[in-house]
């Protein structure tokens, strides 16, 4: 763990780019499908969030072994360590993550992110000169440029320091995808960071974060120590309410294949302990109930009650009154419909990490998708829901997709987020009772064009989701496209929050 935190995410800031800028509603696809800003679901009653991998594992089955996930979600998520012991017969599960060569090739190449990377000792970083090194400008502008020394970086460690490499997940494949399906599956925020050392001396001193996070040790072993509650429940900016125990309540070592999860709030140490040693820290941030709160009022502040000017003479009747029909309204939306509405607002604002697929990426789409191309969902947490018989609507990155319910044999093939080759995907949709061949075609082309799905790499094996999709039981519903998306089982929803 470190005290390097990524900042907030602009789903939960609002910064960056807004629905609204995109453009109004554009129809699109001969009537197929209308795109428009997501803003607020009033005619979407009910509305849950989807899960589109039916009867997959949870990304935490690759991570927790020694008890089931929902007993772990249930028992210990943000209330207690619990430390996994793994496969005693495989200790290398967690090497496919960070192959050496990957973590070499980060450094070779480590120009365009200065601040993403720092090399600690003793809680203390150290200056940047003293691991980097300054080359000459080359190309535009021609400005000096900093890159990793390899003789300064390799003294540094030979010392004891740790290296400290933030947001592995944005350039390392393997670990991409986990945090890809944990974001998924937890509905969060997650980023990695990296730790490496080859010495005795910890980076930092004891400390608590206002994450979640989960270590997995993936070469070698260090000492960690517990100490307990810091801060119950904090969040970004807190500050502690006591002072680190003396004698930490728990002390081991975290051997290679093994996982811990750490609740935010929870003072800790670490310290290595010789060799080899290399960890990955999924930090993981999920809303809590002060942004259920937040956007309960923010959905009353356009109502002409909340636009008066207060009396300049006291409070009166009328303010009591403005103040009274504003609590009701906020009151309405803290109830199970209004969570959901929440979480599927926020879920369908959850903007997709970038991929790059060249010369594939910039494919001529103007006569539609390929048929040779390989696409998949590129949605990370897609909120999907049957309509009036005459649509259905999913909402993903900030937008909302309302498609003509002809549309559903080939969206629920995308909802299985199986790679498909396109003039496979539409020569199946349409015998299924989708739209024809082309219009499939040209659907996913205008799809491609939104960031909605995205390249893939190769097409999938025939799978069991491609039966009509009924939820994560696999029950068919036969086209029901009031419940096309699989909606989870509350008992499920229990044990993934």
């Amino acid at each position: 763990m470190t005290d390097t935190r990524r900042p907030p995410a602009p789903e939960e800031t609002g910064a960056g780019e807004r629905p609204a800028d995109r453009g109004a509603e554009r129809p699109g696809s001969g009537g197929l499908l209308t795109v428009r800003p997501l803003e607020a679901l009033p005619d979407l009653d009910g509305l849950r969030p989807g899960d589109p991998e039916p009867g997959g594992r949870h990304a935490l089955e690759e991570i927790i072994t020694s008890l089931p996930v929902t007993e772990f979600l249930g028992r210990h998520w943000g209330r207690d360590c619990h430390l996994d012991p793994g496969d005693p017969a495989d200790p290398g599960r967690f090497h496919r993550l960070l192959p050496w060569p990957e973590l070499d090739r980060l450094l070779d190449g480590h120009r365009a992110w200065p601040l993403r990377m720092q090399v600690a000792r003793g809680n203390a970083s150290l200056p940047p000169s003293s691991y980097l090194e300054t080359i000459p400008g080359r190309g535009v502008g021609r400005e000096p440029a900093m890159r990793v020394s390899s003789a300064k970086l390799h003294a540094r460690l030979r010392e004891g320091a740790t290296l400290v490499f933030g947001s592995v997940d944005e350039a390392v494949p393997e670990v991409r995808k986990l945090a890809e399906r944990l974001e998924h599956d937890l509905r969060a925020e997650v980023f990695v960071n990296l730790y490496a050392s080859w010495g005795q001396v910890g980076a930092f001193d004891p400390h608590w974060d206002d994450h979640d996070g989960i270590i997995l040790q993936v070469y070698g072993r260090k000492e960690w120590r517990l100490y307990g509650v810091g801060r119950p429940v904090p969040l970004p900016g807190d500050g502690p309410l006591n002072e680190c125990p003396p004698r930490p309540l728990r002390e081991f070592e975290l051997t290679e294949g093994q996982a811990l999860y750490v609740p935010r709030g929870h003072w800790h140490a670490v310290r290595p302990v010789g060799g080899t040693t290399v960890h990955l820290t999924f930090g993981i941030r999920r809303p809590v109930v002060r942004d259920l709160l937040r956007w309960a009022v923010d959905r009353q502040l356009n109502d002409p009650d909340a636009r008066f000017d207060l009396p300049l003479g006291g409070w009166d009747d009328e303010l009591a009154g403005r103040l009274s029909r504003l609590l009701g309204g906020i009151g309405d939306l803290l109830g199970a419909d209004g969570f959901g509405r929440y979480v599927a607002e926020r879920d369908g604002r959850a903007a997709a990490r970038p991929r790059h697929l060249l010369p594939h990426a910039v494919t001529d789409l103007s006569g539609g998708c390929p048929p040779d191309a390989v696409v998949v969902l590129a949605a990370p947490r897609p909120v999907a829901r049957g309509g009036d018989g005459r649509r259905l609507t999913l909402l993903s990155g900030g937008l909302r997709y309302d498609f003509d319910a002809r549309c559903e044999p080939l969206l629920r093939r995308l909802l299985g987020r199986r790679p498909w080759r396109a003039g496979d995907l539409a020569r199946e949709a349409a015998a299924d009772g989708g739209p024809d061949a082309d219009e499939c075609r040209r659907l996913v082309a205008e799809l491609l064009g939104h960031g909605l799905l995205r390249f893939g790499t190769a097409p999938a094996a025939p799978a069991a989701s491609d039966r009509p999709y009924g939820g994560p039981h696999g029950e068919g519903h036969g086209g029901r496209h009031d419940d096309w998306s699989g909606g989870r089982s509350d008992r499920q929803e229990e044990g993934r929050r």
